[in-house]
C-alpha cells in the first residue's frame, strides 16, 4: 500500500510539471507588450550575441528577420520564449557601407547579401540602435563574418569614418587592387557622398 501511495504521488506530480511546460509554452495575453520589453532586453551598453533568422534583404549591408534565440535572456523566467521568436529587428551591418538600391553594384551587393543569409540563422554581435532605429551589428554565417564576405568581394565600402577594424581596411584594399566587384569601375561612388547627391548629379553617373 505504501509503494502505491509514492508511486501515485510520483505521476501526480509528473502531471503538474507537464501541465505548467503547457500553459508556460503558449503566448501569454498583452503579447506586443512582452515583446516590447524583449527588445529592451537586448539594448545595454554591453554588446549582445543573438540569432537571428533573416527574413527579408533591404540592401547590401541591412536586413530583416526575426529574433530566434537570446542568451542574455535565455533563462529569465520572466521572459517566454514565444515573445522573443516574436522579436523582429533591422540589422544594420557594422564597419561597411553597400551601394545603395539605383547606384553601380546596388543590385549586385543586395543580392549577394541575399544569396550568402536570405532565409538562415545569422548570429549577431548587437552594438546599438541608430537614429533610424535598426540595429547595428556585426553578423555572422557559419563562422565566416558576414560583413568581411562583402569586402572581400568588393561589393562594400569600409566604412573608415566609424570603424577601424585593420581586417576590413586590408579586404577593401586587396578587393580594389584586384578590380573585384564596384572597384571595377573607376568612376564608383561611395554611398555616403551619393546619398548627398542630387538627382541631377546621380544621373550622370548612370
Amino acid at each position: 500500500m505504501k509503494k502505491f501511495l509514492m508511486l501515485a504521488a510520483a505521476l501526480l506530480m509528473l502531471f503538474c510539471s507537464c501541465q505548467n511546460e503547457v500553459r508556460e509554452s503558449r503566448p501569454p495575453a498583452g503579447g506586443s507588450r512582452v515583446a516590447a520589453n524583449v527588445t529592451k532586453c537586448l539594448s545595454g551598453s554591453d554588446t549582445v550575441g543573438v540569432m537571428l533568422k533573416v527574413e527579408r534583404i533591404i540592401d547590401g549591408d541591412t536586413f530583416e528577420g526575426h529574433v530566434i534565440q537570446n542568451p542574455k535572456t535565455a533563462y529569465n523566467p520572466g521572459v517566454n520564449p514565444w515573445m522573443v521568436q516574436l522579436t523582429k529587428i533591422v540589422v544594420r551591418i557594422t564597419g561597411i557601407d553597400a551601394p545603395e538600391r539605383g547606384q553601380f553594384y546596388g543590385d549586385v551587393a543586395t543580392l549577394h547579401l541575399q544569396w550568402l543569409i536570405s532565409g538562415k540563422a545569422v548570429g549577431l554581435k548587437l552594438k546599438q540602435k541608430d537614429m533610424y532605429g535598426r540595429w547595428i551589428a556585426t553578423a555572422y554565417y557559419d563562422g565566416a563574418d558576414i560583413g568581411a564576405e562583402m569586402l572581400k568581394e568588393g561589393l562594400a565600402w569600409h566604412y573608415k569614418e566609424v570603424d577601424g577594424n585593420p581586417l576590413y581596411a586590408q579586404l577593401e584594399a586587396e578587393a580594389k587592387l584586384a578590380g573585384l566587384g564596384l572597384w571595377c569601375d573607376d568612376r564608383a561612388v561611395p554611398p555616403w557622398e551619393w546619398r548627398r547627391m542630387s538627382k541631377f548629379e546621380r544621373d550622370a553617373y548612370r
